[in-house]
């Protein structure tokens, strides 16, 4: 596999609930739940709009952030999805007819995943740089210049790359470089932490 086409590939497994579920809905969808700032979304055949509360987003869907914008999700089973400011995630939806995870691709920055425990097949979530086989029910993702870094807040995440493989627990995060070096698990600090959360506000 060459690094130009790695992945991270992260497949829910829920171990606890976290509240309420998400609202339904239809299978391989995600809809708008909170706008702040500036977000847009486009789709092939359908042009480009501003992202607005209750807008469904279909396959092949792209959300975009601006510096000031954040996005709230809400997807299939139980999948809350917050994006937040100068990112870009494409919607790939139900993969190969509904038999395989709920897969969304995280370009460029950061996005935070909370699953209700519904979820049947999990969710995969591709970055350029990694793969990550996930269980958990919180985690996050940032993405910059291609590397990839990921932290979980609850369960196991295990991170393989072509330069090597490493599991993380809660509090654990990982830094995977542009051509798949996997650096050593860490405990998060508070101040990295920090970060992550202001850049994903108060449904992170």
């Amino acid at each position: 596999m060459t690094h130009g086409s790695l992945l991270l590939v992260l497949a829910a497994i829920v171990l606890t609930g976290l509240g309420a579920p998400a609202a339904a809905q239809t299978p391989g969808t995600c809809t708008v739940t909170r706008v702040t700032g500036q977000a847009e979304v486009s789709a092939r055949g359908a042009g480009t709009r501003p992202a607005a509360l209750g807008l469904g987003l279909g396959r092949n869907a792209t959300l975009r952030t601006q510096a000031d914008g954040r996005v709230t999700l809400s997807c299939a089973d139980g999948l809350t999805v917050v994006v937040g400011p100068a990112s870009e995630i494409d919607l790939q939806g139900i993969l190969d007819g509904g038999s395989q995870p709920f897969g969304l691709r995280l370009m460029r920055g950061i996005a935070g995943f909370l699953t209700s425990g519904t979820a049947e097949n999990g969710v995969q979530v591709r970055t350029p740089s990694a793969v990550a086989a996930v269980r958990s029910t919180q985690w996050a993702m940032q993405v910059e210049d291609r590397a990839s870094a990921v932290f979980t807040r609850s369960g196991t995440v295990f991170v393989l790359a072509e330069g090597g493989e490493a599991r993380l627990g809660p509090g654990d995060g990982v830094d995977v470089t542009p051509s798949g070096d996997v650096g050593p698990v860490t405990r998060w600090g508070q101040a990295r932490i920090d970060r992550f959360d202001a850049l994903l506000g108060p449904d992170w």
